[in-house]
């Protein structure tokens, strides 16, 4: 683990410790977040879309801001200029040298060779691994540009090592058709939350008998048993429609048949969702319930239809909204999830000392390149 220096952080002025209330709540609007995706999308026009680095740091300004822990907010101290410089760096010293290589294979082996065609599974296996690594990065810039009550976050441990996990287990999820991937969640939250601090406090993730509690692999069974049950009638119901013919299938659609295909999409859509939300709920709550930090606990209240009424407005909020929305879709996740947590037990602020664990200089241009970033 990186060692991690320390500074004493300002006090409350009396110097003593700060044992308040630590009800943690966000009271975002949708009007305010409407209003910087619009401006945000109009400016991406006119700048090829350079714009959006400035405009998703004004959103998590305004995001953190409204997010408290009692009565403090949490602070953004990321910068666009910072995401900025960090997706060109990216882009430089990755992707163009990337692409570059696998034009120089094409052009100097030729398209015909049996190498050739062991590329692909080459590039794909590097993108799971640099994908592990660019959601480190991201993670590792977003914690050092977060602050409460003046004292910063940070993230340490090895970007390599969480793309290595990430690659691996991404095989493993493959491999049994999904059924490894709850446990891959969990795991990749354990090596991020362990070496996770809040100033010279480190966050521990820990298997509580309440996070042991939840029905993982339950809720996992029910969405994967529901969602093929789902694509499979489905299938049956335009294999129908098409007159019971295999030959009729391979035929191209008319319109009539084209709009009804898309119809058909939506119940599908739904259908899935609330299989898949009742074990994104579970997954919720078993991450947050095995989270704490300087002898206090998280919990989550997460429910179902928390996940289910989300998607589906959230979805219509983009829509109606000609995309615009996605700022305040993203600001209405987080909301709900902050506002379904709890933090119970007592934090002395004042023992906590400020980390000078060293903070990246650029921000999350790798995953910026591979389109994975959020807003937040």
């Amino acid at each position: 683990m990186t060692n991690i220096d320390y500074e004493t952080p300002p006090t409350s002025g009396d110097g003593d410790a700060l044992r308040e209330d630590l009800t943690i709540r966000n009271k975002s609007s949708v009007g305010p977040m409407l209003w910087i995706g619009f401006y945000t999308s109009i400016l991406n026009i006119f700048t090829l879309t350079l714009f959006r680095f400035w405009g998703r740091t004004n959103f998590r300004r305004r995001l953190w801001a409204d997010t408290r822990i009692g009565n403090e907010p949490l602070e953004y101290t990321g910068r666009g200029l910072e995401l900025f410089i960090g997706f060109f760096i990216a882009i430089f010293t990755l992707m163009l040298p990337f692409i570059g290589i696998i034009f120089a294979i094409q052009f100097f082996i030729g398209p015909d060779t049996i190498f050739l065609s062991v590329v692909p599974l080459l590039m794909y296996a590097f993108l799971f691994f640099i994908l592990g690594v660019a959601i480190f990065l991201a993670r590792r810039y977003h914690l050092s540009r977060t602050r409460f009550r003046g004292i910063r976050f940070a993230q340490t441990g090895s970007a390599l090592g969480y793309g290595v996990a990430t690659f691996g287990y991404l095989i493993l999820t493959i491999i049994t058709l999904g059924w490894y991937g709850p446990a891959a969640r969990i795991k990749l939250s354990r090596k991020l939350w362990d070496n996770a601090y809040f100033g010279s406090e480190p966050f521990s993730f820990t298997d509580t008998d309440e996070a042991k509690a939840e029905p993982v692999y339950k809720s996992f069974a029910f969405a994967w048993v529901g969602t093929f049950a789902a694509y499979g009638l489905w299938v049956a119901w335009f294999f129908t429609s098409r007159g019971g013919n295999l030959a009729e299938t391979t035929t191209a659609l008319d319109l009539e048949s084209i709009g009804k295909l898309y119809l058909s999409l939506i119940p599908l859509t739904i259908l899935i969702a609330i299989f898949v939300s009742w074990h994104e709920a579970v997954m919720i709550r078993r991450i947050v319930k095995s989270l704490n930090v300087a002898g206090a606990n998280f919990s989550s209240r997460m429910k179902t239809f928390d996940i289910i009424e989300l998607a589906i407005t959230n979805t219509l909020l983009v829509i109606f909204t000609l995309g615009f929305g996605f700022m305040a879709s993203q600001m209405r996740v987080w909301k709900r999830i902050a506002n379904r947590m709890e933090l119970a037990g007592t934090i002395d602020f004042a023992k906590i000392q400020q980390t000078t664990e060293e903070a990246p200089k650029q921000g999350e241009g790798l995953a910026d390149g591979l389109d994975i970033v959020s807003n937040f």
